[in-house]
């Protein structure tokens, strides 16, 4: 294997123990929180989710830099007609062949197909309640999901699901993201922005592996994220020992039982 080959093996080597060791962290969180609220694990045969006592479900997010949103391949997005710009989503992931070694032979005629796709993505999300709609069945399932929990060190911060979505909604501009090397082309990602131009999350294509091809992976920056919801969601209410935060819509409805 020649050394160049050497360097991208080791790093989408390290990349997969990365994943799975946030996994684990993952569903370490969700079990910690589980038992602190005398909750209990749900599991959609995809992701892990906690329930607490009154019935309500909880998204735990850990991590320490990315939250993955969500990491689908076309099936997924013909599967769930739900999903808002499905089509769209899809158009990105077929700018590709089917074989991951037709689209190493020749990368530009399909970068250059995606960089189309994801202009129209990025109009579509700007229109209207779009950019709303999407956020809503990323984050919340359309509904399903009723709170958005963040586990910081040793204390767990609860938001009321759709106060987050909205929040972002109004805290965000979407375009597309830029070349910033010669060999690299315009338009190649969906980019969330926050006020002064900061990147909060991005839509990007996944091909730089087998395992991982003709995939669409939406995450967000866990700093970012985390301090946008704390500065500007209130009041906050400290419960279960100063263990758990809560705030905004959701010191109504989340409390000790």
């Amino acid at each position: 294997m020649e050394e160049f080959d050497k360097k991208i093996y080791n790093r989408r080597a390290m990349s997969s123990e990365k994943a799975s060791e946030v996994k684990r962290e993952g569903h370490a969180a969700e079990s910690e929180f589980a038992k602190i609220i005398d909750g209990k694990i749900y599991s959609s045969g995809r992701k892990k989710d906690v329930v607490d006592k009154k019935g309500d479900l909880h998204s735990v997010k850990s991590g320490d830099q990315k939250w993955q949103i969500f990491l689908f391949g076309g099936a997924r997005f013909q599967k769930e007609i739900d999903f808002q710009a499905s089509d769209l989503l899809l158009e990105c992931i077929k700018c590709f062949p089917i074989k991951r070694e037709d689209y190493l032979k020749n990368k530009v005629i399909f970068k250059k197909r995606l960089s189309k796709k994801m202009n129209a993505l990025k109009k579509y999300l700007c229109s209207g309640r779009n950019k709303l709609i999407f956020f809503k069945k990323s984050f919340l399932n359309n509904g399903e999901v009723d709170y958005i929990t963040v586990k910081e060190g040793r204390i767990f911060h609860v938001f009321d699901g759709e106060e987050v979505i909205n929040l972002l909604d109004h805290a965000t501009e979407v375009v597309n993201s830029t070349a910033r090397r010669i060999d690299q082309f315009d338009n190649q990602k969906v980019v969330f922005k926050l006020k002064g131009a900061e990147t909060l999350g991005e839509v990007e294509m996944r091909n730089d592996s087998d395992i991982h091809y003709r995939e669409l992976k939406f995450w967000v920056s866990r700093p970012k994220m985390l301090s946008l919801l704390i500065e500007n969601i209130f009041p906050l209410k400290k419960c279960f020992n100063n263990r758990i935060f809560v705030y905004g819509k959701a010191t109504k409805k989340f409390k000790e039982l």
